[in-house]
């Protein structure tokens, strides 16, 4: 009986180490453009890495969700869309590899890949076409949307609608329904797009000619294309290759006789060229949200026997509080479990209040001391769970009896 318990404690060890980790929501990703490897950097620039992923051919877009990292190579017979685990392992080169279902395009460069919750969508950049397959590869189609044949660099998505920009004569950003539908190819015209382009709620963005970031209303329509946004965005001589956002930043490549990472606040303000140094003409980035979680204050309720914890958190997303450090979620419950969804960055509160044995011994003895985490899991696909364990003393004063 004790070996085999030993056993099992053994293989539930070695389920959770073989869990996604949750340390690996706060980076951007890149493509060297043309190389063999993706980079990557912490979001304020730190840790670089310009070969996370190594030993690909002829790297072009990258895309991220919560568990993989996603990316083009190749060109003509040999093009093909790579994934890798969100740590690097794994890697894929042929995740999606060319066929006549896929029908990637007989010139390939800087070919962009986007991911939502079910589907990856990718530039057939030489046929003009707009791709799309599920996400675990499946069912392939790479003439979702034809645009009309004008080259395209760059493909973005939102909840409804995907999204690319036309480098050709058009000089537009075009729109569809996420399953091909109802194409709008000047939805924002007068767009002079270098590369790449990005959406968010609000706007759409896009690496603009004469080394900007250029930016329109999520709406579209005539006279809504800013083509300086960012004026100045990339190094002179250099060119403004793809762009990237989360809930606080842009980011965009910075690529040309000495290459960057290029960051500016999601405002526009205080613009940085060369944030991130060392990458290999980098183009079409990808960036996670951050997921950091901060605890400003825990505040004690001695005449309720509660606590309260004050938080942060960079963006929006589902906040909680949890018996277990996520993702487990067996064992007993000492304290209430609680769910939150925030629409912006915010501060917030989460309620400590004793459930069980916990609340058993707060009661007969007017004290006791609770393991929780405290979590937070930004809004969209590359969302990564993170959380904080805090261990918090409960104290509940008892009314005296009269006499």
């Amino acid at each position: 009986m004790g070996t085999a318990l030993a056993i099992a404690a053994l293989l539930a060890v070695a389920a959770l180490l073989l869990l996604p980790p949750h340390a690996h929501g706060n980076f951007v990703y890149w493509g060297n453009s043309g190389q063999t490897s993706i980079g990557r950097a912490k979001l304020n620039g730190t840790g670089v890495n310009n070969a996370f992923i190594g030993g690909l051919s002829n790297v072009h877009g990258v895309a991220v969700d919560s568990k993989h990292v996603y990316w083009t190579q190749g060109n003509a017979a040999t093009s093909s869309i790579g994934r890798a685990n969100l740590d690097g392992s794994g890697a894929n080169p042929n995740f999606i590899p060319n066929s006549a279902a896929v029908n990637f395009a007989t010139a390939f460069p800087q070919a962009a890949v986007a991911v939502t919750s079910s589907a990856l969508y990718w530039v057939n950049t030489g046929a003009g076409t707009i791709g799309r397959a599920n996400l675990d590869g499946t069912g392939p189609n790479g003439a979702l949307v034809n645009p009309g044949g004008d080259p395209l660099c760059g493909i973005a998505t939102d909840q409804n609608f995907i999204y690319w920009v036309d480098v050709g004569l058009g000089q537009s950003i075009g729109r569809a329904g996420q399953d091909g539908s109802n194409p709008t190819f000047n939805f924002v015209p007068g767009v002079s797009g270098s590369c790449g382009v990005a959406v968010d709620g609000s706007f759409l963005y896009w690496g603009a000619t004469a080394n900007a970031v250029g930016r329109a209303p999520v709406g579209g329509g005539a006279g809504s294309a800013n083509n300086a946004f960012i004026p100045n965005a990339a190094s002179p001589g250099n060119t403004t290759c793809g762009v990237a956002i989360n809930s606080q930043f842009i980011f965009w490549g910075n690529s040309g006789a000495t290459d960057f990472i290029g960051r500016a606040n999601l405002n526009g303000n205080s613009p940085n060229p060369g944030l991130i140094a060392g990458p290999t003409d980098p183009c079409l980035p990808a960036a996670a949200p951050s997921n950091k979680i901060t605890i400003n204050s825990i505040t004690r309720k001695k005449k309720k026997g509660t606590a309260i914890i004050n938080a942060k958190v960079p963006g929006p997303g589902q906040a909680g509080l949890l018996n277990t450090k996520p993702p487990t979620t067996a064992g007993s419950a000492k304290v209430k479990q609680q769910a939150l969804t925030l629409g912006a960055a915010s501060s917030f509160k989460l309620a400590v209040k004793a459930k069980g044995s916990s609340a058993k011994k707060l009661k007969k003895k007017g004290k006791a001391t609770v393991t929780v985490y405290a979590t937070f899991t930004p809004a969209g696909v590359a969302g990564v769970e993170s959380s904080k364990k805090l261990t918090i003393h409960l104290v509940k004063t008892h009314k005296k009896k009269k006499h």
